[in-house]
């Protein structure tokens, strides 16, 4: 049985940086994915956003995030994947397999695009 997501994605391929420190697209793909986890928060940080004593805080939005992704095309760890308009770097990849042990699909755990 094959693997078939319920949500489009988008993975864009990175191939190093520019002169600017910026990362370079080399490619760009669509593909499905199935979400078992994601959240994004906003969360206070402790570092004070002023000098006024006002005690106000700054906000750093994070995100949370694991997928179920197809073996072809393969995402790769550093790709970026934009998914329910979020933009997410894939920190990790497993490879699943079914009962039989072949191999079934990815498991991709990701992190905020920063």
């Amino acid at each position: 049985m094959t693997f078939k997501g319920n949500v489009k994605m988008i993975v864009e391929r990175m191939t190093g940086h520019d002169a600017y420190g910026q990362p370079v697209v080399s490619s760009t793909f669509s593909s499905r994915c199935s979400i078992v986890k994601l959240a994004v928060d906003r969360l206070k940080t402790s570092v004070r956003t002023d000098t006024s004593a006002s005690g106000g805080n700054a906000h750093e939005i994070i995100a949370d995030a694991r997928l179920l992704a197809a073996l072809n095309p393969a995402v790769e760890v550093g790709d970026r994947v934009i998914v329910a308009g979020v933009a997410l770097r894939v920190d990790t990849r497993f490879v699943r397999r079914d009962v039989h042990g072949n191999t079934h699909h990815f498991q991709l755990d990701l992190s905020l695009w920063a």
